[in-house]
């Protein structure tokens, strides 16, 4: 799917864009507060920008001139990379944050003031809120940025050449 010498860049932004996410997200476990749920959507759009910043120093690698197919194939790349670290790592802090998430019965730590639609189950929803915005959040921010930063970035905008990074 993509070339393997770039491997290094795409990781390195995934580890970025995931410790931007989870300060935030850590931030969140802790208060255990449906009040304190915006904690999620800064830690998406310290995300978005993460991955908008990975994309201009990519182009920028590239003589600033990268073609647009290959600067969003590579921001969607790291977009991927980043989501599935971001879960491991939210699932890590969630371990430490409701230690008792795997036993039966309901948790020492709820979300608290969470409406009914959330759902009465074992936090009261904080599982399903963290996943969601964890993945769902984070893809609708890194593509955003993988698609909008490529059009403004490039230098030369009349013609277009193939993706560097897909195998054409």
């Amino acid at each position: 799917m993509f070339k393997k010498e770039y491997l290094s860049s795409y990781i390195k932004s995934a580890v970025i864009s995931t410790i931007l996410f989870a300060i935030p997200m850590i931030v969140f476990l802790k208060s255990a507060d449906y009040h304190n749920t915006y904690w999620l959507y800064v830690g998406n759009f310290l995300f978005l920008l993460s991955i908008a910043v990975f994309v201009l120093s990519f182009n920028k690698d590239k003589g600033e001139n990268a073609s647009t197919q290959t600067l969003r194939a590579a921001g969607h790349i790291a977009t991927f990379f980043g989501i599935l670290l971001s879960v491991v790592v939210a699932t890590i802090a969630l371990v430490i944050f409701v230690p008792d998430i795997f036993s039966s019965g309901q948790s020492d730590t709820v979300l608290e003031n969470a409406p009914s639609v959330t759902g009465a189950g074992k936090t009261h929803g904080m599982v399903f809120m963290l996943y969601m915005n964890t993945i769902i959040g984070n893809f609708c921010g890194g593509s955003i940025a993988s698609i909008l930063i490529p059009i403004t970035a490039k230098r030369n905008q009349t013609k277009d050449r193939n993706s560097e990074v897909l195998n054409n």
